[in-house]
């Protein structure tokens, strides 16, 4: 009896002593990267910081986001920033309402709207259009964007994503018109860290050539926040002379 009782209990120490080092050994899960900062929810593409899209393009009905963008001008003290809100209308519709402010000041009011035509996982690629008006809170005029987006994965970890469009000024007033082309390329160091290089440029009927080029660095802090940091030299706001900026963009998706 005691021989038997003997080799049931080595039976029952070698079907357990495996299990509870399996379970020592178990590898701590995956971060799986959140939305708040892509420009598609297929290829999990990077969105640009500074001309960012009205949630991902592919985006399902009911996501919603909330996130501001972030510019200092450190030679005259100068600091603009615009709270927004993204919203999933449908799927592949989202809608966007945008309040730029001045230092303490609320100076515009812009609403936006994107579509997604298609997003080709066995490609690499994704596209869509966006569009939206802003109208200064002072001078009630009126101006608005649209563009056609294409997104595109070259490796596991270069990708970029492109816009071309134009701007009409003043529609309310005497309109004019600028040409719109955005560049970003981007390159995913680890599943929460990604480095990118935008340029966004402007292109009036008169050939005047403005720019804004900001290499960027994106952090996700967790599955709901993502911070964006950069900085930029810029003649979006006056062609004659070359700003330098400090740029952040803080995202929090629900």
């Amino acid at each position: 009896m005691k021989c038997a009782h003997t080799v049931v209990v080595l039976s029952l120490h070698l079907a357990i002593i495996p299990r509870l080092n399996a379970s020592e050994i178990m590898p701590e899960p995956a971060f799986i990267e959140p939305d708040a900062a892509h420009s598609d929810r297929l290829l999990r593409i990077p969105e640009p910081m500074v001309y960012d899209l009205v949630r991902p393009l592919g985006v399902r009905q009911g996501e919603m986001e909330i996130n501001a963008l972030g510019d200092y001008n450190p030679y005259n003290g100068d600091f603009s920033w615009a709270p927004e809100l993204e919203y999933g209308l449908a799927d592949d519709l989202a809608i966007e309402v945008e309040l730029p402010f001045q230092d303490a000041s609320h100076e515009r009011y812009k609403v936006a709207i994107q579509q997604t035509l298609g997003v080709d996982y066995a490609q690499g690629t994704a596209n869509g259009w966006q569009a939206f008006v802003d109208v200064n809170k002072h001078t009630k005029a009126m101006s608005a964007d649209a563009t056609y987006i294409h997104a595109r994965q070259w490796t596991n970890q270069w990708s970029s994503l492109s816009m071309l469009g134009l701007r009409v000024h003043n529609i309310n007033r005497s309109a004019q018109v600028d040409y719109l082309l955005n560049n970003t390329v981007f390159y995913d160091v680890s599943p929460r860290l990604t480095l990118g290089m935008e340029l966004n440029q402007e292109i009036s009927t008169g050939g005047t050539w403005r720019y804004r080029l900001t290499p960027q660095v994106h952090y996700d802090a967790s599955q709901y926040y993502t911070l964006q940091m950069g900085t930029a030299w810029s003649t979006l706001d006056h062609p004659e002379k070359t700003q330098r900026l400090w740029s952040f963009r803080l995202i929090r998706v629900f």
